[in-house]
């Protein structure tokens, strides 16, 4: 199989994220994948993104494993990047498998790539089927990671639609409260304004001074 040209015609323009791989800069586009990586969108190409999700796939084989890897019988983890290899792809017997046993990766780091094109006499990159098939468990890393981050997307949208809700709710409240307070003060000054209007106009006489007024009038009339 043939692959398409890396981004050689669109060389002359700047490459955008989604087109280069954020972790070794690969500007292949047509295989840079997106995935939520540690929370994070993210664009890998199949390689690293392989290599950032150890866990999610046979090393040799590369079957995906969704959400549920083999049972532990049935498979050896890498002592060193945890990824898990089914018992019969790591050799089956007990020593190839014993611990601590290393991955295909892990084993030649320097040397190893789960995606490296063929070049066929003309030139030309190709794939066969063990490269299709690292490139297909890609995909399907990448398509169960958006669709996680899909559904993260959108249980966050549904917690903020009720924070803004509750929000509003305590908004209005506090903008009646607000203007009752101001009902209430309104209604004070008025009162006190007329009060204070009608002692302007005839003040009113205290008890204290009808008291003086009355012992005054005794006296003269001794």
């Amino acid at each position: 199989m043939n692959l398409p040209s890396s981004t050689s015609e669109t060389a002359d323009s700047a490459a955008t994220p989604a087109e280069t791989c954020e972790q070794c800069g690969s500007q292949d586009s047509w295989v840079i994948h997106s995935a939520r990586h540690r929370g994070v969108l993210r664009f890998f190409c199949t390689h690293c993104l392989l290599r950032n999700h150890p866990t999610s796939f046979c090393p040799t084989c590369f079957a995906f494993y969704d959400s549920s890897p083999p049972h532990h019988s049935c498979r050896v983890s890498c002592s060193k990047c945890g990824s898990h290899t089914h018992l019969h792809c790591a050799g089956g017997d007990e020593e190839s498998s014993s611990p601590p046993y290393l991955c295909p990766p892990c084993l030649n780091p320097s040397s190893f790539s789960f995606f490296r094109p063929i070049i066929n006499a003309d030139g030309a990159r190709c794939m066969d089927k063990p490269l299709s098939e690292a490139f297909l468990c890609a995909a399907k890393i990448s398509a169960f990671s958006m669709s996680r981050a899909v559904v993260v997307a959108n249980s966050e949208a549904e917690w903020k639609g009720r924070e803004c809700a509750v929000a509003k709710k305590r908004l209005c409240e506090a903008v009646e409260d607000v203007l009752k307070l101001n009902e209430k003060a309104r209604l004070a000054i008025a009162k006190v304004e007329e009060e204070s209007g009608g002692q302007d106009q005839k003040p009113k006489q205290s008890v204290a001074s009808k008291v003086i007024e009355s012992s005054g009038q005794v006296i003269q009339e001794k």
